[in-house]
């Protein structure tokens, strides 16, 4: 089974839209973000050409990187998990994986840092602390045998990959 954890694309700077009394979960994604975001998505259909789901974050920026990523490679299950914001514990998202994607193959998750590293690092090793550094725009790909039954430490790391890896 693979799960890919896919950092949501550059947005409108933080600071900016707060000093404009705006929320963070409504920052929305920059034309270069969805540039980045598509040609990942390019990339990433040829290395894991078939999705059972997508699930993202709900703040706008993973969410319209979610949508890219779902019209690119033509996924039609897209869902939302509050599970998936910066602030929520990683244990929750192994709990939602657990109860939505138990039939699985491979799942696509979008989300916020450093919440996905601390998904990879608790999938790899255990710990909770975030030993990788994910980029915007950026991937890991990791290797469980089960959505159903992922445990802490059972993960294999196959890719880890950013946009800047791709630049000419």
């Amino acid at each position: 089974m693979k799960l890919i954890l896919f950092r949501h694309g550059l947005a409108v700077d933080r600071v900016k839209f707060l000093d404009e009394k705006k929320e963070d979960a409504l920052r929305p994604l920059v034309s270069k973000g969805k540039q980045k975001t598509l040609e990942m998505a390019r990339r990433l259909e040829d290395w894991v050409p078939d999705f059972d789901l997508i699930v993202t974050s709900p703040f706008l920026r993973s969410l319209q990187t979610a949508q890219i990523l779902a019209k690119e490679l033509k996924l039609g299950n897209l869902f939302e998990s509050a599970e998936l914001v910066p602030s929520a514990p990683v244990m929750a998202f192994v709990q939602w994986l657990h109860v939505h994607a138990e039939e699985c193959r491979a799942v696509l998750v979008v989300g916020h840092e450093p919440h996905l590293s601390s998904l990879a690092g608790w999938c790899l090793t255990g710990q909770k602390e975030s030993f990788i550094e994910l980029k915007k725009s950026g991937m890991i790909a990791l290797e469980i045998e089960s959505f159903a039954k992922l445990r802490p430490g059972t993960a294999q790391l196959l890719w880890h990959v950013s946009p800047k890896q791709f630049e000419d």
